[in-house]
């Protein structure tokens, strides 16, 4: 007798799902985004204090100095894709609502 390979791709999408609470839960329980924030706080309290003593010297005022521009592009194909994949969803649900209501407009008419 040949054992049945039992491929259940709905329990491996939940196990995934699951995993990935848990990576969230972990880091909310451990504080990344807290951590994240305080450093942020620390940085612009120093930058004002900077600014302060700046002013009370009566030096040069530039506030390019004072602030931190990370303008980072993280896009890449991989993205791009989901990016499109995600407006495509979008134009076929929106189709498909418009559907429905002309089908429900003309059965109830």
């Amino acid at each position: 007798m040949e054992k049945k390979k039992n491929n259940n791709w709905f329990s491996r999408i939940m196990i995934g799902f699951f995993i990935m609470f848990l990576c969230l839960y972990s880091m909310s329980i451990n504080g990344y985004v807290e951590n994240i924030n305080m450093k942020k706080t620390l940085f612009t309290e120093e930058q004002i204090k900077n600014f302060e003593n700046d002013v009370n010297n009566g030096e040069y005022i530039d506030m390019k100095d004072y602030t931190l521009v990370k303008d980072i592009d993280y896009s890449n194909k991989v993205s791009d894709f989901g990016e499109d994949l995600s407006e495509l969803i979008s134009l076929a649900a929106r189709k498909s609502i418009d559907m429905f209501n002309n089908i429900f407009a003309y059965l109830f008419e």
